[in-house]
């Protein structure tokens, strides 16, 4: 395969810039074949600004599949559909990278899973956080149990701002009908998948969600706590209205500690754990040597910030289709962030703590249930205004 020629399916703000960037060559061994989307007004705005008038667009996607010829879909659609348009198209032979989240519901997320075991290595989830130089020396310092046991984390994403203007750009924005929440499902599943990715599942979550400060029903705070076990706590703090909000990781061991944000990292290590400076301590409060080393993003910050870390997953699917490279961020991993964000939203419904694995069915029913609310809320909202 010379080429690896990609289809975009929804071309609004990102799967334009994912079909601009193929467009242009940025992918080595990829290329543009078709895009897709069910407005006329997005395909001609494509068409016209970058000049890309001989590049099929389609209004369906199931049109297109018989009206091209490509090899791979990137998905760039509201949330709802990710997994019922992923299926079409990995039944009909291609290869399908999906804009996160995977999905809206863990249900979904298992049965997609279970679809996939006879598609493996077909289908990849656009966790693009994964491809951060400062995560991923996080993620090996870990593996290596560097840290010791783990006792203790927490995380403070707050450097999502979002203005109404933002929200009111798509109907389907911060709402559980169009895209399944809010700030979490849309912006922090970044970095919930960071944060299993490095340290895992949780047992058990017990969170408070809140909308402030903005005309949406979904929420834009957060307040979680997550259990994991050994009685090892994360606490997780989200919000979509700071300015200028920090993003930063903190997990400690009982020989040493992480301080991650997006750009820098401190390591600091001690020379004995814990539990041993704490038994050959016979007075006084104990001590440990320590060691402080700090990793950088490094030179690859300047062409992240202006491809974007997308462009990288996108490069890591090309390379897989085209030599069996191994992928950053498969499909069958997009479960696990989703079950935090349900696990958030179910807990803080129920004002309970909730166990995971979750229930994918008793889930959906609360789904459905906040769905209703929403629509109510909204009904009310139309009467007031008329």
């Amino acid at each position: 395969m010379e080429q690896v020629r990609f289809a975009v399916v929804g071309i609004g703000r990102m799967g334009g810039t994912h079909a601009y960037q193929l467009l242009r060559g940025r992918v080595k061994g990829a290329c543009l074949a078709a895009v897709c989307d069910i407005s006329d007004e997005a395909l001609l705005k494509f068409a016209c600004r970058h000049k890309a008038t001989g590049i099929p667009a389609f209004k369906s996607y199931k049109e297109m599949l018989d009206g091209a010829g490509f090899d791979a879909v990137i998905i760039a659609v509201p949330h709802y559909f990710h997994i019922e348009i992923a299926r079409f198209f990995i039944e009909n032979g291609k290869y399908v990278l999906i804009e996160k989240p995977i999905g809206v519901t863990v249900g979904e997320a298992y049965a997609f899973n279970d679809f996939l075991k006879d598609y493996e290595g077909k289908a990849a989830v656009m966790y693009n956080q994964r491809t951060n130089p400062v995560y991923r020396k996080a993620k090996t310092i870990l593996d290596k149990k560097a840290l010791g046991k783990i006792v203790r984390a927490s995380f403070i994403i707050t450097d999502w701002y979002r203005s109404d203007a933002y929200y009111e750009s798509n109907a389907w924005r911060a709402s559980f009908a169009g895209e399944g929440g809010g700030v979490l499902i849309n912006q922090c599943v970044h970095q919930l998948d960071v944060l299993q990715w490095l340290i895992g599942l949780p047992e058990s979550i017990e969170a408070h969600i809140f909308t402030k400060g903005r005309r949406i029903t979904a929420e834009n705070e957060v307040t979680a706590l997550l259990k994991y076990t050994d009685d090892v706590y994360c606490t997780l703090s989200a919000s979509g209205r700071e300015l200028w909000g920090a993003n930063r990781i903190e997990i400690a061991g009982d020989r040493g500690r992480l301080v991650i944000g997006k750009n820098v990292m401190k390591h600091i290590s001690w020379k004995y754990s814990e539990p041993e400076v704490n038994a050959s301590t016979t007075q006084g409060y104990g001590y440990a040597p320590k060691r402080v080393r700090y990793y950088f993003y490094g030179l690859r910050l300047i062409p992240d910030l202006i491809s974007g870390q997308q462009i990288r997953i996108v490069k890591n699917f090309t390379a897989h289709i085209k030599k069996g490279e191994k992928l950053i961020s498969p499909a069958e991993e997009g479960v696990n962030a989703l079950s935090i964000i349900n696990g958030i939203y179910l807990s803080a419904w129920e004002n309970k703590a909730v166990k995971l694995p979750l229930d994918g069915a008793i889930y959906e029913k609360a789904l459905k249930e906040k769905i209703r609310e929403e629509s109510e809320i909204k009904n009310d909202v139309r009467k007031n205004t008329d």
